[in-house]
């Protein structure tokens, strides 16, 4: 089998391995899924998922796009002293955002804490803001393992750090410590995290402080928190108003199936590890706007099959591992995932527009949607609740999605083949309304078949290579 598996192209041993690492952190946080819902209530469960979108919001803040930085100007190095000698300084500069968060936001988690709906706790807070401060000194050192084709220092790194942080919640949910125990666990497995991990880059690249290199970091990486501002929007704010409208308890419902897309995600993610990494450098070399575009149109596809296969099986899920109180969240889980694949498409297409030396583009379509996400939030969810998020946020993703291809398509020209794109694309959206919305064994061959038709449709439209030679070694 060993030998088997070195005989593959070096992109798809990578790919396989960046797989392995997500399906052991998923398989390590569905874990949780039964174990959280039996020691807590809907209402609190709802609690937790407020405190986990607010982990959304600053995370981008805190972030900054370092990781985007990284790809961007570490990967468009040819030579490797020159590019350790950026990842250095991308290092040396998460470290001072680390520290800075820790000391900002634990001086303002009494305040955050009074502003969050759901009655939060003060502790929950700073147990959560504590967490957060060291998320770059995470994503950082990830990023550098994944330019280097590290890919199974990554999978240490990430399923190691996910089964710690889910081992020490159960341990703590079973003692009785409810919403705190998920919250402890985080910082503990994250500390232990950012320990290894910055040690991993310090042996390679050291870490660096030139301020003029931070400079250019922040005018590339600066506006892209104005669009993970607006990602918030898009993909977790909806939370905060139905908490609001329909209460904690059930928008549980809601954020248990946005938790199952979220799957989705996942799936297309082993695909993306391996080609984010490497876009940059690709777009440069003869050949490369055809060869990326063709590469792109592969992570497109992945994109929309995972939503398919989560929509089928994410009604099971639910029936399996929750209790009944949280079962009408099957309702809403075809067009979560299908959300959740239109956000990865938007970044699929984004390439042109992600190739200068800013991103004030993305940030401004980012935030135009998110302006009209907010307006259909407040007008759709008093009304219509879970279905009135559902639909803004359908809206606000597709104009997204049409203004960043327009756009990239001015910068930077990809020879997609969008008649292709565009055709697939509407069989998915028909196949996704015609899940079941149930866990109904009578209703699995009709899922079955509409997910095979969408993929002998990539086929045949040829967006699917036939030969793994078309793929990058």
């Amino acid at each position: 089998m060993q030998l088997a598996f070195s005989r593959l192209p070096a992109a798809l041993q990578q790919t396989l391995i960046y797989a392995l690492a997500l399906a052991l952190s998923k398989a390590f946080s569905l874990l949780m899924v039964p174990v959280a819902t039996h020691y807590l209530t809907p209402a609190d469960y709802g609690r937790l998922d407020i405190l986990q979108t607010l982990a959304d919001l600053l995370g981008i803040v805190i972030g900054m796009g370092l990781t985007e930085v990284m790809f961007r100007f570490a990967g468009a190095q040819q030579q490797p002293a020159e590019r350790q000698h950026i990842a250095a300084n991308v290092l040396g500069l998460a470290l001072i955002l680390a520290l800075i968060a820790l000391v900002v936001t634990q001086l303002l988690a009494g305040q955050i804490s009074h502003w969050l709906p759901g009655d939060i706790t003060e502790l929950e807070c700073r147990v959560l803001l504590a967490s957060l401060a060291l998320s770059n000194l995470i994503l950082v050192p990830l990023a550098w393992l994944q330019m280097q084709g590290k890919a199974l220092h990554y999978l240490l790194g990430t399923a190691g750090r996910t089964g710690l942080q889910v081992g020490l919640g159960v341990l703590l949910l079973m003692v009785g410590f409810g919403v705190s125990a998920v919250l402890m666990a985080g910082l503990i497995a994250a500390a232990v995290g950012a320990l290894w991990l910055l040690q991993q880059q310090w042996r390679d690249t050291g870490i660096r402080f030139d301020w003029l290199q931070f400079k250019a970091f922040s005018g590339y990486g600066g506006p892209l928190i104005f669009a993970g501002m607006a990602g918030f929007v898009l993909g977790s704010f909806d939370r905060w108003i139905l908490a609001e409208h329909i209460g904690t308890a059930q928008m549980a419902l809601y954020a248990l199936a946005a938790k199952l897309g979220l799957v989705t995600a996942v799936l297309i993610q082993p695909f993306d590890l391996w080609w984010h990494a490497r876009r940059f450098t690709l777009l440069e070399q003869p050949q490369g706007p055809v060869r990326c575009a063709r590469r792109s149109e592969i992570g497109l596809v992945i994109a929309l099959l995972s939503a398919l296969v989560v929509a089928a099986l994410g009604p099971w899920l639910i029936f399996w591992l929750t209790p009944a109180a949280y079962h009408g969240a099957m309702q809403f889980v075809p067009w979560l995932t299908g959300l959740a694949a239109l956000h990865n498409i938007n970044n699929t297409l984004g390439l042109g527009a992600m190739s200068q030396q800013h991103t004030r583009w993305p940030a401004l379509i980012d935030m135009v949607a998110a302006v009209i996400a907010l307006a259909g939030y407040l007008w759709l969810i008093p009304h219509y609740g879970s279905w009135g998020a559902i639909t803004a946020t359908a809206l606000a993703l597709s104009l997204r999605a049409l203004a960043t291809l327009y756009i990239s398509q001015w910068i930077r020209p990809l020879p997609w083949r969008l008649r292709r794109i565009t055709l697939l694309l509407g069989l998915t959206t028909a196949a996704l309304a015609l899940m079941p919305r149930q866990a109904d064994a009578g209703e699995l061959p009709i899922a079955a078949v509409l997910t095979l038709l969408v993929l002998l449709a990539a086929f045949g439209l040829r967006l699917l290579p036939v030969r793994s030679e078309h793929i990058d070694r």
